[in-house]
């Protein structure tokens, strides 16, 4: 199977991944690179999924391929290849690569949370709530993120309760996260 961006995504892909722009404009980014050390194809395709814009996953396919990777390194190339393949609308293949991720270390809070977005992206709320809760039981660095995205989800499902719920929780955890601000509402220091 060939993996990477091969043109524009489906009409129908443009305007889900358009609407989960709607949504937040931190949701499309609201995902997880996964810090790789020594291996260049690694680093690459690690910076690849740091670029906001990067739907090119050539350097993660040949990071891949090399055999001189550490473990953990492989581990985080497969979390990044997601993070680019769910940027270039190939959801299937970044599934596949969160779930191998997972696979080899099953406590990874970044794949966790970067295959709830996939989740999300394929409107399959549910196991992208599952998702979003289980990278918080694994320590997530950005636990504000999860929350937000709980949110997201919540709101996609039309429980403005919950969603609500979440997105209080995301700003305990950080009160100056903008996004989750203008969800509830609330304006910031700035716009005084």
């Amino acid at each position: 199977m060939k993996r990477g961006f091969e043109g524009a995504p489906s009409s129908k892909m443009r305007s889900l991944l358009a609407a989960l722009a709607a949504l937040s404009p931190v949701a499309a980014s609201a995902q997880m690179a996964v810090t790789t050390f020594g291996a260049t194809d690694a680093q690459l395709c690690y910076e690849a999924a740091r670029d906001d814009f990067s739907r090119d996953s050539s350097a993660c396919d040949a990071a891949l391929k090399s055999q001189a990777m550490s473990g953990r390194d492989r581990i985080a190339t497969y979390v990044n290849r997601g993070v680019v393949l769910n940027r270039a609308g190939s959801l299937d293949d970044a599934l596949a690569d969160f779930n191998r991720a997972l696979e080899e270390d099953e406590d990874l809070a970044e794949a966790f949370l970067n295959r709830g977005n996939t989740y999300f992206l394929m409107r399959r709320y549910d196991d992208a709530i599952a998702d979003y809760e289980a990278s918080l039981s694994f320590d997530l660095p950005k636990a504000h993120v999860a929350w937000y995205n709980i949110g997201l989800a919540h709101e996609a499902k039309k429980d403005a309760v919950k969603a609500r719920e979440a997105y209080r929780m995301a700003l305990e955890i950080n009160p100056d996260f903008g996004p989750a601000r203008k969800k509830l509402g609330i304006s910031s220091e700035a716009d005084d």
